[in-house]
């Protein structure tokens, strides 16, 4: 059975190592990109990404701290039946962690830094591309969350760069960041106004959500300031030219992660009488037809039960084409609402509706409800990465002693037409901001990034301690690594979506009434329209506004 580990060893934390260059949030703090919440009447509040403060993260954490009694357990699914599921005021949508909305910035809580790690970043320095940097003043980090600084980015940064002498915030005497707290919804109206100003911050967190629109204003490329094409950018170089305007680079990465995993349990699955979807995946059989039988057969088994619970599944199929909604080819958008593929797909959405296999989110107040997942009553959970276990689904495992592989994750499964098995992805990265006064900061921050995130040593230290501080099984962890390599290893080709990077005024993720939002959304979940009704309803407007962009992208 599973040993309980120390409760420093299980909080709940919007910080580790695995992730260093994503300003150092880690895998277990949640992409503001991953999920959406939606409500028909309002606009999504998913403000900050403070999970421990709120949402389905407190759901978990009462029933680890003993607010539900779990009554027993079976081989099909444990009773948490006195687990009260979040209530939200259905005017208000909650945020990306099923929490109202809040004015306050997130508090990053860390963990003390790991001797090992700081031991083990001495040997990247010889690998840094200019350690001779002067880095006199802090670096000015807006955002909703702060930046935990004891990441193996930051003592490497510390180690060879020392702290900055000088810096805005008082406050902040003895860190590498002035943090700038913004809350979510204002981010982009503070950065336009701090830009306009000449109070620019210098870093961002990237979202893809603001890509190509922020480049047209808020952001600067990178490539005077980074060599990119030294080695340690080769894995994802041409993966970069996805996030390139007229050959200038916006969003340097050097590793990707999951936008969102489906996790299952294996007693549910051997109970219901259903091949291992792991095996299934391993064998070359996880394809959209397999996921789509098992749906089926599983909800025979059981009054109430869903194939799969999250809030953006529906987008994460259609990207198994290969084919975004609207793309990116050489620097310019691609409107692919036509597509053969992206119709394919939608009949895929639409029989999920029509066949009640998805969890009804908009008839459950559009919150989740991890605890029918762990009752047995919903298949696949698929509400984020690697975050998503560390957060939540770990919790269950401890409180009710699972066995070590009863959790166990597999990507999407694969569309059978495409010729390849291509993936959503996302990258851990920041953006640099226009009239930003600290180019050596920015660009010894994001080189100790991406060195100590492909150190060897480093990686294997950050790996171990993900494993020992949530409970990473190898079998889940190093399967999840090796799916997101670059070296060209991974049997996922990633694909990009920038339907949400033309504007929010058209392409309001938060909003499933948005024009493009509800291309998805609608089929996915109400079929109030098909998706042929909706693209004749917002094509025009949408390939307008595609049109105006690319021209803004070419006067850059």
């Amino acid at each position: 059975m599973r040993s309980v580990r120390s409760a420093a060893a299980v909080l709940l934390s919007a910080a580790i190592l695995v992730s260093t260059c994503a300003c150092q949030s880690g895998s277990s703090a949640k992409d503001a990109d991953t999920e959406e919440e939606f409500s028909e009447e309002s606009s999504a509040t998913d403000e900050a990404k403070d999970s421990a403060s709120g949402g389905i993260a407190d759901l978990i954490n009462g029933i680890i701290n003993g607010d539900d009694p779990v009554e027993s357990s079976t081989s099909q699914g444990t009773d948490v039946s006195d687990v009260s599921s979040e209530s939200s005021d259905p005017e208000s949508v909650p945020d990306t962690s099923s929490q109202p909305a809040v004015t306050t910035a997130m508090t990053t809580a860390t963990f003390d830094t790991d001797p090992a790690v700081t031991d083990v970043v001495q040997s990247a320095v010889p690998t840094l591309d200019d350690p001779d940097l002067e880095v006199n003043k802090r670096i000015k980090w807006m955002a909703w969350w702060d930046i935990d600084e004891t990441t193996a980015a930051a003592e490497l940064f510390k180690s060879v760069y020392g702290i900055p002498a000088t810096g805005d915030d008082p406050g902040r005497v003895g860190r590498i960041f002035d943090y700038i707290s913004v809350s979510y919804l204002e981010r982009y109206d503070k950065l336009t106004t701090a830009i306009a100003a000449g109070d620019s911050p210098d870093l961002v967190p990237f979202e893809i959500r603001d890509f190509p629109n922020g480049a047209v204003s808020r952001y600067q490329p990178v490539d005077d300031i980074i060599d990119l094409n030294s080695s340690k950018w080769a894995g994802t170089k041409d993966l970069m030219e996805n996030f390139a305007v007229n050959g200038k680079h916006y969003c340097a990465f050097y590793e990707l992660s999951f936008n969102s995993l489906m996790y299952y349990r294996k007693s549910v699955i051997e109970y219901a009488g259903l091949p291992d979807p792991r095996t299934l995946f391993e064998n070359g059989e996880w394809t959209w037809d397999t996921f789509l039988d098992m749906a089926r057969i599983f909800r025979t088994t059981g009054d109430n039960r869903y194939a799969v619970e999250g809030y953006n599944t529906e987008a994460e199929l259609l990207l198994t084409t290969g084919t975004p909604i609207i793309g990116m080819e050489n620097g310019r958008l691609v409107n692919n609402m036509n597509s053969p593929n992206v119709k394919r797909a939608m009949d895929l959405i639409s029989t999920l509706r029509s066949e009640n296999l998805r969890y009804p989110i908009h008839e459950n107040l559009w919150t989740l409800n991890p605890k029918e997942w762990a009752q047995g009553n919903v298949l696949f959970y698929a509400d984020g990465g690697a975050w998503s276990f560390e957060e939540s689904l770990e919790k269950f495992a401890e409180k009710f002693a699972w066995t070590d592989d009863e959790i166990c994750v597999v990507p999407y499964p694969r569309d059978p037409q495409a010729d390849r098995y291509y993936h959503n992805m996302k990258q851990d990265a920041v953006m640099w901001c226009r009239n930003s006064e600290n180019a050596a900061g920015v660009a010894a921050w994001i080189d100790c990034c991406v060195t100590s995130g492909l150190d060897p040593e480093v990686k294997a230290a950050t790996i171990r301690q993900s494993k020992e501080r949530f409970g990473w099984t190898d079998y889940n962890l190093d399967f999840i690594y090796s799916l997101t390599a670059v070296d060209g290893s991974s049997i996922l080709t990633p694909v990009f979506e920038y339907k949400n990077g033309i504007g929010t005024y058209i392409a309001d993720a938060s909003s499933s009434d948005s024009p493009v939002e509800s291309l998805t959304k609608t089929v996915y979940l109400t079929g109030d329209r098909t998706y042929s009704q909706l693209k004749e309803e917002h094509f025009a407007v949408i390939d307008a506004r595609i049109n105006e962009l690319n021209q803004m992208l070419s006067a850059l």
